[in-house]
């Protein structure tokens, strides 16, 4: 294969990954909103969605395979291609945990939120911040950018931690709001690993840019 179509198949599976970035923020703003407003059937579109990203996924690592067998890249372009592979991974992943949120909220069924949504939007916001960060750096190949990625990351767990105490703290006083609690605490646990996920395609692309592995958390 001449270098010119290496170049395009490779920007075809970035264009891929672009569009299974805008699909994975879709889900998640759109698994907050369903549980903001008690949207059963917001929910269900969510859950839908997870198999559009999943059909990226085999696309793509199906393609990115293909050019390794044919054209067996070495250095820096196997590192690419292997790098596309782990970000489409870790998209995936960050699906399933939007796609679990919209489960959840469809389990607590039609019934009203036990505390107002402060904290958990706050999570999936920057849980969408964190993912445009770490792709900027990645298609960027900016380790500086990608470092930042984990300073943010500790603001997740700080925040997961106040939801977890304050709703600890409700259901001690009122023992029946305890199976909500609790739903909602394994919320705040996906919104935790989406960004945890963003870290890893940060941690991919220091792996991209110099070529050794190096654990950001």
């Amino acid at each position: 294969m001449p270098r010119e179509e290496f170049d395009k198949a490779l920007k075809e599976l970035q264009i891929s990954i672009n569009a299974v970035e805008k699909t994975v923020k879709k889900m998640i703003n759109g698994s907050i909103d369903a549980l903001n407003n008690r949207d059963i059937d917001l929910s269900n579109k969510i859950i839908d969605m997870d198999d559009i990203v999943d059909k990226y996924k085999d696309e793509i690592e199906a393609k990115a395979i293909f050019l390794i067998a044919s054209e067996q890249p070495v250095a820096g372009d196997l590192r690419k291609i292997i790098t596309i592979m782990r970000v489409i991974m870790e998209l995936e992943r960050m699906a399933d945990y939007a796609e679990g949120i919209a489960k959840i909220n469809i389990r607590i069924g039609d019934v009203d939120l036990i505390k107002p949504l402060i904290d958990i939007p706050k999570m999936a916001e920057r849980s969408i911040e964190m993912l445009s960060l770490c792709l900027k750096g990645y298609r960027d190949s900016d380790v500086k950018i990608a470092e930042k990625v984990c300073d943010m990351d500790d603001e997740m767990d700080a925040l997961k931690d106040r939801i977890i105490n304050e709703l600890m703290q409700i259901s001690m006083k009122n023992p029946s709001t305890s199976r909500q609690a609790t739903f909602l605490i394994f919320i705040a646990h996906n919104l935790e690993r989406i960004a945890d996920r963003s870290t890893n395609i940060a941690e991919d692309t220091i792996f991209l840019v110099t070529g050794s592995s190096r654990e950001l958390k």
